[in-house]
């Protein structure tokens, strides 16, 4: 059942949080109850799904992939703050809000857990176990935030005991002491959370495995000291190269016992029917369609939306045969087909599109290049119309030509990556567009783009505008394919390149159509920039890409695989805080980050 409303009333042995939704914050006394110490528990998610993970303007999809080499901006400079962060633009740096959810939504998670984490030794009512299990979901929760904090930003404010008062000057404390603290969290939790849990999306031990390995390789590349960082030395290197191991490899080892596997095929991995109970996902933030239950109520979950290239404007992908609509029609295929409306924003740079090899299943698996026929114009079929002949730059003797006719449920659109001759594309009824045409101008690309479906479940739609739509989908944040990954990386940091491959070959032949062993790689394969081609293959759109980039020190470097992205400054591996902060602050220059 859905982890939906984080903050509600519930007791130990409730098997659903659909049963009250969060009206007001515990008070000090109702914490120390076993009945109010678990509503403060289930307030530690509740920023995660009300800011960070859907539910606001989803703008942290710009804090987690925007200025990276597999993203580019579709709208050509012109899309305010959008542009600034996709590009990095002249004009780019604390006035751009952007970052502002992100930033306020993980502090307000660390202080929702840090109150959590400070009662847990006064609850009455509770036997040991019971009151270690909730803390221990606290303390992942806690970690989590305090690890996109210092990524994003850097050694900033490491509040961890509950404040009462206002703070007008943040001392900033070190990446290490923020990482002492996240590893001492993830310790806790790997000790006490428990295997599974009666409500889905509560955590549980794998994920604090998984955080553990990623957060103790993240540290280890603190060689440099980047961002008010006491820069490590090789003891400490290896220490933590060696913790990160050891956790990757008990996760990998005992997935089954600990609850989670591998989806054989790729097609499943983000199947809409396993969204809700997904075998894969080791930390999910849960959504749900009653909008009682949900924190920002009608806000339901938005995170696909800016990068769907159906927008129905007229530059893009849109037909007189397609309409926005929940209201489903049977396709060829058998499928129920229902449309919404996107912002078409930013869209998977050609680089990006290059980087699956025809054998690689994660294209089909991931993508979203066929739209259907859900509108008709003449009896049961769309009949060609001037303007849409035109859009796609077909012949014009389509248009009015019943061989032309497309019935309902049948292909309307196909982005084809293969590169199609004008014959080939006039041949067909329906309208097709090369791919490498929308990457003519590399530094403008267009909005004829296959859109990523990762978020994007059709049958969780909800709401009732479909041309402002939104979804009760879940936001799966951590998988295990991302664990075999880590571990991969970690062995080739090691100097281990045969664990590396084989750990990579594991994801690779899930996806390798026919599972033939043909998309293998030996250890002479494996480097960095192999890996970090890896990672976005079976990783983009998951919130991941640039803090992949900065630990392995290449984000500069990769940006040059974007034609878009002209500025290339050495302040980017860390994100500007936003104005609207520095502005409450007496220490603003001595907290922003250098070069904003």
């Amino acid at each position: 059942m859905a982890f939906a409303a984080c903050t509600a009333a519930m007791t130990l042995s409730s098997c659903s949080l659909e049963e009250e939704n969060p009206s007001a914050i515990s008070t000090s006394q109702e914490w120390t109850t076993a009945a109010g110490y678990e509503k403060l528990v289930n307030g530690c998610y509740f920023d995660m799904v009300r800011i960070i993970y859907g539910q606001a303007e989803d703008t942290y999809i710009i804090s987690s992939e925007s200025g990276t080499d597999i993203w580019q901006d579709v709208r050509g400079g012109s899309n305010g703050n959008w542009s600034r962060a996709l590009i990095y633009s002249n004009d780019f740096g604390a006035n751009t809000s952007m970052f502002q959810e992100a930033y306020s939504g993980f502090y307000g998670t660390l202080s929702q857990c840090n109150a959590a984490i400070a009662y847990a030794d006064k609850v009455q009512g509770l036997k040991d176990e019971q009151k270690n299990a909730l803390a221990a979901e606290a303390h992942f929760i806690r970690a989590h935030a305090l690890f996109s904090i210092v990524e994003y930003w850097g050694g900033k404010y490491l509040p961890l005991e509950p404040t009462s008062s206002a703070i007008t000057s943040l001392p900033c404390s070190t990446v290490n002491e923020f990482y002492e603290a996240i590893l001492a969290d993830l310790d806790f939790a790997k000790q006490y959370l428990p295997t599974s849990q009666t409500i889905y999306g509560k955590v549980t031990k794998a994920a604090a495995y998984h955080l553990d390995a990623k957060a103790a390789l993240t540290y280890s590349t603190y060689t440099d000291g980047l961002g008010n960082c006491e820069a490590i030395d090789n003891g400490k290197k290896n220490e933590l190269l060696q913790r990160a191991k050891q956790s990757a490899d008990y996760l990998i080892s005992n997935a089954s016992s600990l609850g989670v596997r591998l989806y054989n095929d790729i097609d499943e991995v983000f199947d809409e029917n396993n969204n809700k109970t997904n075998a894969e996902a080791l930390f999910v933030v849960t959504h749900s369609s009653i909008q009682s239950l949900n924190p920002r109520g009608n806000y339901y979950n938005r995170a696909w939306k800016h990068w769907d290239a159906y927008n129905a404007a007229a530059d893009g992908i849109t037909m007189d045969a397609l309409q926005a609509t929940y209201t489903p029609v049977k396709t060829v295929n058998g499928d129920d087909y229902r449309l919404a409306k996107g912002n078409a924003y930013m869209c998977p740079s050609k680089y990006m599109f290059d980087l699956y090899g025809p054998k690689d299943g994660r294209y089909k698996a991931f993508f979203i290049d066929t739209w259907y026929v859900n509108k008709t114009n003449s009896g049961d079929q769309y009949k060609w119309t001037s303007k849409d002949a035109t859009n796609f730059g077909l012949n014009a003797s389509r248009v009015d030509n019943p061989a032309y006719n497309i019935d309902k449920g049948d292909t309307a659109i196909y982005v084809s990556r293969e590169t199609l001759t004008q014959a080939e594309r006039d041949s067909r009824r329906y309208a097709t567009y090369n791919l490498a045409d929308n990457f003519k101008d590399p530094a403008n690309p267009g909005k004829f783009y296959p859109t990523l479906k990762k978020n994007l479940c059709t049958n969780l739609f909800c709401g009732t505008n479909a041309s402002k739509p939104y979804s009760s989908a879940d936001c799966i944040i951590y998988r295990l394919a991302e664990t075999y990954l880590l571990s991969a990386e970690i062995a080739w940091r090691m100097g281990d390149n045969n664990t590396a491959a084989q750990r990579v070959n594991v994801i690779r032949n899930r996806a390798c159509i026919g599972h033939d062993g043909s998309m293998n790689v030996t250890a002479n394969d494996i480097n960095a920039n192999f890996l970090l081609d890896e990672f976005a293959r079976e990783m983009i759109g998951e919130w991941q890409r640039w803090q992949t980039l900065k630990r392995f020190r290449l984000l500069i470097e990769r940006l040059a695989l974007n034609p878009q992205i002209v500025n290339k400054k050495p302040e980017y591996y860390l994100r500007p805080v936003m104005q609207t902060e520095l502005n409450t602050l007496e220490n603003p220059e001595e907290y922003q980050n250098p070069g904003y």
